[in-house]
C-alpha cells in the first residue's frame, strides 16, 4: 500500500506533466468561476450600498407614502352633469336664491336678480339629440356650486371610510408607525398672489407659473417664483435640513430646491450653475447647502381685491393710451398708481367721480358689510428663511448611462411640487413671522379636492415599516398606485423617498438567475474539468499499469488521482477568486466613486453619506461557488477514474 505522502509527490509530479493541455483547462474552467465570483461580489456590493442609502433616507424604515382615494363625482359635479344632477341642481338653486332675497329683505337691502350667477349655462357642444335641459354644462365660478360642493364634502365625511382612523387601522395589520403628514396645502395662493422680492423690487407684470419642462421637477425648481408652498412633518426632511434651530429663526423655514436656490440667490452669494459631472454635482450641491443655509428672501401677498385693482390701473393705462387725441374719449373718473415700493400700497392717482357715484359705491360696501362677503384690498411681506436644501430629481432617461440608470433605481419619482415648510419649526415662531391671516383670508380659495386635502384625516400621510415585505404587502393589499386610474380601494399609496420595492424585486430576479447561471457555469465547468482528467489519465495508462506492476491496488491508484483532483481543483479555486475579486475591485475602482456622487445627490445625503462600493464579500454564494469548484471536481472525475483503474495493466503496458 502506497504511503499518503507518496500519494501527494505521485500527484505533485504528476501535474508538471502535459502542463500545457492542463494550464489551459485550468483557466478555461477558472474564467467560468471567476466570472461568477466577479458577478456575485458586485452585485452583493452594489445591494448592501443601495440599502444603505435607503436606510439612511427613511431613517432605517420603509416609507410609503398614502392620501385618500376620494372619488371627484363624491364631491363635486362633473363639469357635464347627469339629468338627475342636473334637476338637483336647480332644485337647490331655486331654495338657495329664495333663502338669500329673504336675507336682504331681513336687512333692510334692495336685491338685484342681475347679481345672480347661474348654476348652468347653455353648452354649445352638447349633443344635439339631447332634450334641451341637458344641453347644459355646470358654472363652477356659481356661488349655489360652491355651497353645494361645500354641503356633498360634509356629507362624504360623516360616511368616509378613508380618514386617518381608517389608515391607522389598515396600516396596524402590517405594523405600520409614523403616519406623519407631507405636502399639505399651505393655504397660500400662487403667483400672482404671491410675488417673490428681488433687488427690492415686486415684478407686477409677472403673472403666470413657470413649469420648465412641464414635469414636476419643472414646477418645483420653479417652486418659490409660483408660489407653491406645502407643509411637511420635520421628521419626513430630516435628511434635508441644515439647522433645526427655531430660536433664531427669522423668517418662515423652507426646504428649497437646490437648482432654484442656485438661480434666483447665487449671485448673491457666489455659487453657480449646477454642473453636469457628478462629482461636481455633489461639491456644488454642498456649496449651496453651506452659503445659502439661512439665507433670507421675501415675497408679497396681495389678496383678490388688490389683483383686481392692480389688473384696472394695466387697462386703465391701455385705455388711455389707445384713446390719446380721442376728444370724445372720456377717461375713467377713479384711477390708481402702481405701488411705489415693493409691497407698498395701492394710492388713489385721480377721483372725478360725482357726489353720486360715489354714494352709489359707498352704499354696495355697506352692502357687502352687511352680507359679511365684504373684503377690503390688503396686502403683507412675507419672510421666508432658507433652512435646508433638496437636490430636486429631473426626469431621468436611464438609456443615457450608468448614473442615469442608478438614479431611476434608487429614487421614487414620485417628486414633490411644493416647497416644504417643516410643520414643528413653524409653529414654533412667533404670530408675527406666520401667514395664518393670510390663510383664513384664501379659506375658499382652491377646489373642494384641495380643501379637502387640508382636512386632517384626509391630509396625506407617510406611514413607516421595519421590513420591506410589510410596506409590499400593505401597498398591494390596502392601496392603489398613483398612476392607476381606476382604483378602487380606500387609499392611494406609493414607496416615498426610495424605489425600495424595485431593487427588492432586482434582488430576488439575481437570486433566479443565479440558480440558472450557477448550474449552466457548473455543468460547462464539469464537461472541461471531466475531458481534461479523462485525457490526462488516458494519456498516463503506462503510468497506472507501472504501479499496478509494482503492486499498488487499485485504491493506491485511487488515491493518487484523487489528490491529484484536489490539487488540480484547488488551483482553478485559487485562480478563480483572484481573477474574480481583482475583476471586481477594479470595477469598484472605476464606477464606485461616480456612483457614490450620484447616489449623494440623488439622495442629498452629504455629510455622513456612506459610499457606494460596488465590492463586498459578504454574500453566501462565494462559499458556494468554491465549494462547489471542488464538488464539480470530483464528480466530474469518478467516471473517467473507476474506467481508468479498472482496465487491465497487462493490456495497457503492451499497448504503450
Amino acid at each position: 500500500m502506497i504511503r499518503t505522502s507518496y500519494s501527494f509527490k505521485l500527484a505533485r509530479t504528476k501535474l508538471r506533466s502535459k502542463r500545457g493541455i492542463l494550464v489551459t483547462s485550468i483557466i478555461v474552467a477558472s474564467l467560468l468561476f471567476a466570472a461568477l465570483i466577479a458577478t456575485v461580489v458586485v452585485f452583493s456590493g452594489a445591494e448592501k450600498s443601495a440599502s444603505e442609502f435607503i436606510k439612511k433616507a427613511g431613517n432605517d424604515r420603509y416609507l410609503v407614502k398614502t392620501s385618500p382615494n376620494i372619488p371627484y363625482e363624491k364631491l363635486s359635479f362633473l363639469l357635464i352633469p347627469s339629468l338627475a344632477d342636473i334637476r338637483e341642481i336647480k332644485s337647490f338653486e331655486k331654495v338657495y336664491y329664495q333663502e338669500l332675497r329673504e336675507k336682504y329683505k331681513s336687512l333692510g337691502l334692495q336685491y338685484d336678480e342681475k347679481s345672480e350667477v347661474p348654476a348652468l349655462e347653455p353648452y354649445v357642444y352638447a349633443d344635439k339629440t339631447l332634450p334641451e335641459e341637458q344641453r347644459v354644462r355646470v358654472n363652477l365660478q356659481s356661488p349655489v356650486i360652491q355651497e353645494m360642493d361645500e354641503r356633498k364634502f360634509e356629507e362624504y365625511y360623516k360616511t368616509a371610510t378613508n380618514k386617518l382612523s381608517n389608515l391607522k387601522e389598515a396600516g396596524a395589520k402590517y405594523g405600520a408607525s409614523g403616519y406623519s403628514i407631507v405636502d399639505k396645502n399651505s393655504g397660500l395662493p400662487n403667483i400672482p398672489g404671491l410675488r417673490l422680492i428681488q433687488n427690492n423690487k415686486e415684478d407686477i407684470s409677472d403673472l403666470g407659473l413657470k413649469s420648465g419642462d412641464s414635469t414636476s421637477y419643472g414646477y418645483y425648481t420653479n417652486a418659490i417664483h409660483n408660489g407653491m408652498y406645502g407643509f411637511t412633518d420635520q421628521k419626513n426632511l430630516s435628511r434635508y435640513l441644515l439647522t433645526t434651530d427655531t430660536e433664531n429663526l427669522e423668517g418662515i423655514p423652507v426646504i428649497v430646491s437646490a437648482q432654484e436656490a442656485a438661480s434666483l440667490f447665487g449671485n448673491e452669494v457666489g455659487v453657480g450653475e449646477e454642473p453636469d459631472a457628478p462629482a461636481e454635482k455633489k461639491t456644488w450641491l454642498k456649496n449651496v447647502q453651506s452659503k445659502l443655509n439661512k439665507h433670507i428672501y421675501q415675497v408679497c401677498y396681495r389678496n383678490s381685491v388688490e389683483q383686481a385693482l392692480l389688473d384696472k390701473i394695466q387697462r386703465d393705462f391701455a385705455e388711455m393710451k389707445n384713446n390719446e387725441g380721442n376728444k370724445e374719449y372720456e377717461k375713467p373718473s377713479l384711477t390708481y398708481n402702481y405701488p411705489e415700493g415693493a409691497c407698498d400700497g395701492i394710492t388713489i392717482k385721480e377721483d372725478t367721480r360725482t357726489v353720486t357715484e360715489k354714494q352709489s359705491e359707498a352704499k354696495l360696501e355697506e352692502t357687502q358689510k352687511k352680507l359679511g362677503t365684504y373684503v377690503a384690498p390688503e396686502h403683507k411681506l412675507l419672510t421666508f428663511q432658507i433652512v435646508g436644501v433638496k437636490y430636486a430629481q429631473p426626469y431621468l432617461d436611464y438609456t443615457k448611462g450608468i448614473n442615469e440608470y442608478l438614479k431611476s433605481l434608487l429614487v421614487s419619482q414620485n417628486s414633490p411640487m411644493n416647497i416644504d415648510i417643516p410643520i414643528q419649526m413653524y409653529n414654533s415662531l412667533p404670530d408675527t413671522l406666520k401667514f395664518d391671516d393670510v390663510v383664513k383670508q384664501q379659506a375658499k380659495s382652491g377646489t373642494v379636492l384641495q380643501r379637502a386635502f387640508e382636512n386632517e384625516d384626509f391630509a396625506m400621510r407617510v406611514l413607516e415599516f421595519t421590513n420591506v415585505e410589510d410596506a409590499r404587502s400593505f401597498l398591494n393589499k390596502e392601496t392603489c398606485p398613483a398612476s392607476e386610474t381606476d382604483c378602487d380601494k380606500a387609499f392611494i399609496g406609493d414607496p416615498y423617498g426610495s424605489n425600495y420595492l424595485i431593487l427588492d424585486e432586482i434582488s430576488k430576479l439575481f437570486n433566479k438567475v443565479v440558480t440558472i447561471a450557477f448550474p449552466a457555469a457548473l455543468g460547462l465547468a464539469a464537461i472541461i474539468i471531466w475531458f481534461t482528467i479523462s485525457r490526462i489519465m488516458a494519456e498516463n495508462r503506462k503510468e497506472t499499469a507501472v504501479y499496478r506492476a509494482m503492486g499498488a491496488k487499485r485504491r493506491d491508484v485511487t488515491g493518487i488521482y484523487i489528490v491529484y483532483i484536489f490539487l488540480v481543483a484547488l488551483q482553478i479555486a485559487m485562480v478563480s477568486v483572484i481573477l474574480g475579486l481583482a475583476a471586481a475591485f477594479t470595477i469598484d475602482y472605476f464606477y464606485g466613486n461616480a456612483l457614490t456622487d450620484t447616489a449623494v445627490t440623488a439622495f442629498g445625503i452629504i455629510d455622513d453619506a456612506p459610499r457606494f462600493s460596488l465590492f463586498s464579500i459578504d454574500s453566501p454564494l462565494l462559499l458556494i461557488v468554491v465549494a462547489s469548484i471542488f464538488l464539480i471536481s470530483f464528480i466530474a472525475s469518478i467516471q473517467p477514474l473507476i474506467r481508468n483503474v479498472r482496465r487491465s495493466p497487462i493490456h495497457d503496458m503492451r499497448e504503450e
